[in-house]
């Protein structure tokens, strides 16, 4: 082939790296397409790729190298960068889902929305984490894109969230990887020809992008790329590529079986494979030295098996990404030739036999030149990078550092600082302001919700400027990320939970007084003003009894006690009692007295003990009383005691002082007598109207003042 009178545009590289051969091409920009100046086609020596995969570095290179210098000699000039494709066998897809609580106040901004399809982007990562497990580690590949599956707003599935409102976001997506190992490899055999790395693209997505334009892709197709080592899976549907996989089975296996029913030699095998199609026999020797002469109709009843096992993996794939048979499939590559596999693979996937085709050069539009070299099925991907690498729909390069540290991406579309923090393992939930946790408050048994205060938005920069997710970036871009800073816990005090309630007001002495209401928090007891914290229960009402006022209302310490020390009949001794006495309504009340609104609340010095209280203990040490009945009371009688005070007589009415010294005398052999009795019960000295005489009775008989009781005596008192 040689140079074009297009070599005034500027000529590029691409190279089709396959397990079983390189292809390279030189393309330049032509009528809206591409024209190819130059092609060649060269087969590896050895085995030197498995299933799409750089085993031998050196051996690969040594083709590339060889391709490149003749593409060289063609075109007239050198190269220094090419774009290639990495083998679609390594693919990995996961879903992955993301929520977000939020505040229902606020409308979902573009940056929350595509905060929370990050999020789930790092849900898929999470997921391929646990699936590579202890053999690799999740850095090992690389994110190459994704597909929003599904958004929901509190449940309720919708097509966008920006400007809508709710309290709980969701974002479901697919996402695809590709393991670092296989663009690595690429780059060491490019590195040994002294070529630069311009774009790389994968190749389903290389193959897909020639065959099945975006104008077909409403359409469910399937389109699978069958080379040596690998068959490659695309599916369309609803406008969009929704799926890339693979199966390790392609034409290899094919010529193995070849191989293995009549002993060949893999390359041997390999060639009577290509014959098949055309002829009517095959001439072959095999590893003994036998020569055969077979017809291609045996051949292929003896691969049968094999090409069923291929169609059957393809098919079970196709059906378990897809969930249902497609509407077609379509086949490239250099296997898609082999005889007998799309009848195969429509029986496999329930399809009429017409709904499965192989395509070639002639489904590429838009390319022209080299049909002698590139016109067959296998030319589709290597054209497909061309094209890719041409409409900037191959894999974007670029080294960034991210907050300082230095990270590699490839992605189909401009790179972005998202793509840059996808890459940089930054967790995209600490880009998004969270609410602060809400406080939950039982408040006299009803349940409260105290929600916390928004967040503060995370801070992004490139080469500081300021710059959101969606910023473009580029090669050695430096960018910077303040994470998010949560919102502020819910934060409460008892005043701001209050129900509303009529205030008690009652008098206190002369003045009125609001008593606040009670408040305790998990039964202990607090004011208004105390904060509440987390499950918190809450109790608040309106005081009821004197001791729930006593609490809180501005009255003297009520519990100040009076302490007297004595002496009685030379023992030492002590009389506690309260120093004050509440009144309410001026009648004495205990602490369980309930309160009206207006109520009268007084305070005033308690009754001390006398001296006859104090000495009561000297007159229980004399023995038992004497009990008269009297009517139908028994009253306990003591001859009178001679009570002194600091050796001075002294009245038992007279109050106690503190270090008084008391001593106390009872004559045990001189009984009382009823002036005694009457004195104890407290009868009036002065007649009632009418009356004149005292009639006083001991057992029936008269008796007078100084008449003696005994116990057990029967007592009459009367007035006549």
């Amino acid at each position: 082939m040689t140079a074009h009178s297009d070599m005034a545009a500027e000529p590029s590289l691409s190279l089709d790296i396959g397990t079983r051969k390189v292809a390279g091409l030189v393309t330049v920009p032509h009528r809206g397409g591409l024209r190819i100046l130059a092609a060649e086609r060269m087969e590896h020596r050895t085995r030197a790729m498995y299933d799409g995969q750089v085993h031998d570095v050196v051996e690969v290179a040594r083709v590339v190298a060889a391709i490149k210098a003749k593409l060289e000699a063609r075109v007239g000039r050198r190269f220094t960068e090419a774009a290639v494709a990495a083998a679609g066998r390594a693919l990995r897809t996961f879903r992955g889902v993301a929520r977000h609580t939020r505040s229902p106040r606020e409308p979902i901004t573009p940056e929350e929305d595509l905060a929370l399809e990050l999020a789930a982007v790092q849900e898929a990562q999470r997921a391929l984490a646990r699936t590579v497990g202890a053999h690799q580690e999740a850095r090992d590949y690389l994110y190459v894109g994704h597909s929003v599956l599904e958004r929901r707003l509190d449940g309720l599935p919708l097509t966008n969230l920006v400007g809508q409102r709710g309290e709980e976001a969701e974002v479901e997506v697919i996402a695809t990887f590709l393991p670092r190992g296989v663009v690595d490899s690429l780059l060491a055999v490019l590195e040994r020809v002294s070529l630069e790395l311009s774009a790389l693209t994968l190749e389903p997505i290389a193959a897909i992008g020639v065959v099945i334009p975006p104008s077909m892709r409403h359409l469910n197709l399937v389109l699978v790329d069958i080379g040596a080592g690998t068959s490659d899976i695309a599916i369309t549907r609803r406008g969009t590529v929704v799926a890339y996989d693979m199966v390790p089975i392609a034409g290899d296996e094919i010529t193995e079986a070849l191989s293995e029913a009549y002993l060949l030699d893999f390359n041997v095998a390999e060639q009577v494979k290509r014959q098949l199609t055309g002829r009517q026999t095959v001439t072959f020797q095999d590893i003994l030295g036998r020569t055969h002469q077979v017809a291609t109709d045996e051949v292929k009843a003896r691969l049968a098996p094999a090409v069923e096992r291929l169609a059957q993996a393809v098919a079970e794939r196709i059906l378990a990404l897809n969930g249902a048979p497609p509407q077609a499939v379509v086949l490239v590559g250099g296997g898609s030739q082999t005889p007998g596999l799309t009848e195969a693979l429509a029986a496999a996937l329930g399809l009429p036999p017409d709904r499965v085709a192989v395509r070639g050069r002639d489904a590429v539009a838009g390319v022209t030149g080299a049909r002698s070299v590139l016109g067959s099925p296998d030319a589709v991907t290597p054209i497909g990078i061309a094209v890719a690498a041409r409409e900037h729909a191959a894999l974007g390069f670029a080294y960034i550092h991210v907050n300082g540290v230095g990270v590699r991406l490839y992605h189909p579309t401009r790179l972005t600082v998202a793509d840059a923090l996808l890459a940089a393992g930054f967790e995209m939930k600490d880009l998004q302001p969270r609410l602060g946790p809400g406080l939950t408050v039982r408040v006299n048994g009803e349940l409260r919700l105290v929600p916390g205060t928004p967040g503060r938005p995370a801070a992004i920069r490139v080469n500081g400027e300021p710059a959101t997710l969606q910023s473009p970036i580029r090669h050695r871009d430096q960018v910077e990320v303040v994470p998010a800073v949560p919102g502020q816990p819910g934060q409460a005090r008892v005043r701001d939970l209050a129900p509303a309630m009529e205030p008690l007001r009652v008098v206190v002495e002369d003045r009125e007084v609001e008593v606040p209401p009670l408040v305790r928090v998990n039964g202990l007891p607090r004011d208004l003003e105390s904060p509440v914290q987390d499950n918190d229960e809450v109790e608040i009402r309106p005081r009821r009894t004197l001791a729930e006022a006593l609490e809180v209302l501005p009255l003297p310490d009520l519990s100040e006690q009076v302490v007297l020390r004595y002496r009685l009949n030379g023992d030492s001794r002590e009389w506690v009692y309260p120093r004050y006495r509440v009144l309410v309504d001026g009648v004495p009340a205990d602490p369980s007295t309930p309160l009206r609104p207006g109520c009268r609340i007084q305070v005033r010095p308690a009754d001390g003990p006398t001296v006859g209280d104090a000495a009561a203990p000297a007159l229980a040490a004399a023995g038992p009383p004497v009990r008269v009945r009297v009517g139908d009371r028994v009253i306990p009688l003591r001859p009178p005691p001679r009570i002194r005070r600091g050796g001075v007589p002294v009245d038992p009415r007279e109050p106690l002082r503190n270090l008084d010294d008391l001593t106390v005398e009872v004559d045990p052999e001189s009984p009382p007598i009823f002036a005694d009795l009457l004195a104890r019960i407290g009868l009036d000295p002065t007649p009632p109207p009418g009356k004149s005489r005292l009639r006083m009775e001991v057992n029936g008989r008269p008796a007078d003042f100084v008449t003696p009781l005994q116990d057990g005596d029967e007592v009459a008192v009367t007035w006549e």
